[in-house]
């Protein structure tokens, strides 16, 4: 049985995405994944006049073709599988709106969204747009840059409301991929930061090296050693590559939610849609448009950084400066 907060929730974000009378929906499970969230998401969906059924698939990142066309057909998914299978991003000139729900019950209620966490992010996504350079410093050394304009971004606001988008409720933040080769300089991890999909708070601190856009030494102690092994497991050059770039304004986040469940039971979102957040990654660049595979894709969220689009100064110091994108 669910609460009514959480009925309440599910009837919010739903109507956010306008799921609406004679729509067609479909809930994507698959095999050995929690799928908590069917039976709220088919009973939402079935209440606001949608034609809801439930799909599962064995893997849900090799979808079958006989799955893909049954998305293409839908004008709304529910994904409880996060398919990371690229077929999913390719929805879009369907018009198939796709919604990633996975966090916790309490996390989903407590960063429940709102129209304005959709216009302060796609204000931060226009100053991305408009920008042929992205800066980052922080107190711990971070000194890092990249020339922008090759590749589009993305941009996540906890629904999903106009045809072919894709998001993931909660969270909210912009992202961006740099122009190929083009991202130079030192990135540091500092203690507290936070690394995924390890899901982990950083305990001494990592200092990456960057030049022509990939990582090319990792130094500090036992957590650098760490992440320098689990890059270097794969014996993939890709998994070195910086893959998106961007901040969180999720107005409803904590930094310290990590510490509070079981790794199993939490995706992170807190952490990366984190308000004043740069989030900083590694791996493939496909959903920017580029051609960019790699079996690994690291999120690492970075606090108190400072951000310059060109010479505009967007954060400073983890405080947000744009007025069109504070809370």
């Amino acid at each position: 049985m669910f609460t009514k907060g959480q009925h309440a929730a599910w009837h919010h974000v739903l109507g956010l995405s306008e799921l609406r009378d004679g729509e067609t929906a479909i809930v994507l499970g698959a095999q050995g994944v929690d799928t908590r969230y069917r039976a709220i998401a088919l009973q939402i969906a079935r209440e606001r006049g949608a034609a809801a059924a439930y799909l599962e698939v064995e893997n849900a990142n090799r979808l079958p073709s006989t799955a893909l066309a049954a998305l293409r057909d839908a004008d709304f998914v529910v994904d409880l599988s996060h398919s990371h299978d690229p077929e999913i991003r390719r929805l879009a000139p369907y018009g198939t709106r796709t919604l990633v729900v996975l966090e916790p019950p309490e996390i989903l209620e407590r960063m429940l969204p709102c129209e304005a966490d959709k216009n302060r992010v796609l204000h931060a996504q226009a100053c991305i747009r408009a920008s042929k350079s992205m800066r980052v410093s922080t107190a711990a050394g971070t000194d890092f840059e990249v020339e922008l304009g090759e590749l589009s971004g993305n941009c996540q606001y906890g629904f999903s409301d106009e045809p072919g988008h894709w998001d993931q409720w909660p969270g909210a933040f912009v992202t961006t991929y740099g122009n190929e080769g083009s991202a130079n300089g030192t990135v540091v991890i500092a203690e507290g930061d936070m690394i995924f999909p390890q899901k982990e708070y950083v305990r001494s601190s990592i200092t990456l090296r960057i030049e022509g856009g990939y990582i090319r030494a990792i130094e500090g102690g036992v957590d650098a050693m760490l992440l320098k092994a689990t890059l270097d497991s794969y014996a993939n050059p890709e998994v070195f590559a910086v893959s998106h770039l961007g901040w969180g304004l999720s107005r409803n986040s904590r930094w310290d939610a990590l510490g509070f469940y079981d790794k199993k039971d939490i995706e992170g979102q807190d952490g990366r849609g984190h308000y004043g957040n740069f989030l900083f990654s590694t791996g493939p660049n496909l959903s920017g448009g580029g051609t960019r595979r790699a079996p690994l894709h690291l999120d690492i969220p970075l606090r108190d950084a400072t951000v310059w689009l060109d010479d505009r100064q967007m954060i400073k110091t983890g405080v947000v400066l744009s007025p069109q994108q504070r809370v």
